[in-house]
């Protein structure tokens, strides 16, 4: 089966008990389903699956296929297990499900081989009467954008009698930045404009250090938001949308408000070869392929 089209993820709206919100999640997909989509993707990429028991996640899969008889429906079908994924796989298709979108096993990375990772994916898809589409969950999978090297390995260099614990922690937040780089970089390459200021958002924002060290990497000033769990202010931000909290985008990017903003220090020439120094331990971990 070939994906195509415009298929979004929909939102489940909860009750303030926990529980969910059916009629909601039935408006919304009458309102959905008035658009020219390709289908929908029902406990998907909004987060809120891990909060639903398998009665409640079998009622939305139910909802979304009497709603759109004639619509293409994937289902998220993932959990912890083979066995558990087959057979939450097998009652979504027995619901309508189209396909299935299912996680890779993440929990116990360092068992995670190859091997492995085969023998769950070929029983899934053995015992699946649908198509199957992964949601991966990488632990590291070489270097992704813009240098797509899946064979790269990790490594640390530089490494003395003297480095220590702060030493390798410093260099792991500095990659972060780097890395940053690397893709503002790609993107010039294509045409685009370098940002006058970019606004960042994670767990990782907290840390002022990150934050400067980020500035001085990209020679831009770097902001961080009041909110900076944007996962579920998104969730939220679409549920205000739907419910006419928010005329539209600009009304949700009218609340952004920053929390602290960071300026360059670094003089350019630091910058250019501690940068250097970067590109050149990327250059000894590509397999060459």
């Amino acid at each position: 089966m070939r994906l195509s089209g415009v298929v979004p993820p929909l939102v489940t709206p909860f009750l303030p008990d926990g529980s969910v919100d059916h009629a909601a999640f039935e408006a919304n997909l009458a309102s959905l389903a008035a658009a020219d989509l390709a289908g929908f993707l029902v406990l998907g990429s909004n987060g809120e699956a891990a909060a639903l028991d398998e009665g409640e996640k079998l009622d939305l899969v139910a909802a979304a296929r009497r709603a759109a008889p004639g619509r293409f429906l994937l289902a998220g079908a993932g959990t912890e297990s083979t066995r558990g994924t087959i057979a939450l796989v097998r009652k979504v298709a027995d619901l309508g499900a189209d396909a299935v979108l299912i996680l890779t096993p993440h929990f116990y990375r360092g068992r995670m081989s190859e091997e492995a990772l085969r023998r769950h994916f070929t029983a899934i898809a053995d015992a699946s009467p649908v198509s199957v589409y992964l949601y991966s969950v990488p632990a590291f999978t070489g270097l992704g954008a813009p240098y797509w090297d899946a064979h790269a390995r990790g490594a640390i260099f530089g490494l003395t009698r003297a480095t220590g614990p702060a030493d390798i922690v410093r260099a792991a937040l500095e990659a972060v930045c780097y890395q940053t780089r690397d893709l503002l970089e790609a993107m010039a390459a294509d045409g685009a404009q370098p940002p006058r200021t970019l606004r960042v958002d994670g767990g990782m924002v907290a840390n002022d250090w990150v934050l400067q060290c980020l500035a001085d990497t990209l020679d831009c000033a770097v902001e961080r938001p009041e909110v900076s769990e944007t996962t579920a202010l998104g969730a939220a931000s679409l549920a205000g949308l739907k419910s006419g909290f928010y005329a539209g985008l600009d009304g949700v990017a009218a609340t952004w408000r920053s929390s602290g903003r960071f300026e360059p220090k670094l003089g350019a020439e630091e910058r250019a070869r501690r940068y250097a120094g970067w590109l050149d331990a990327v250059a000894r971990v590509r397999s060459g392929d």
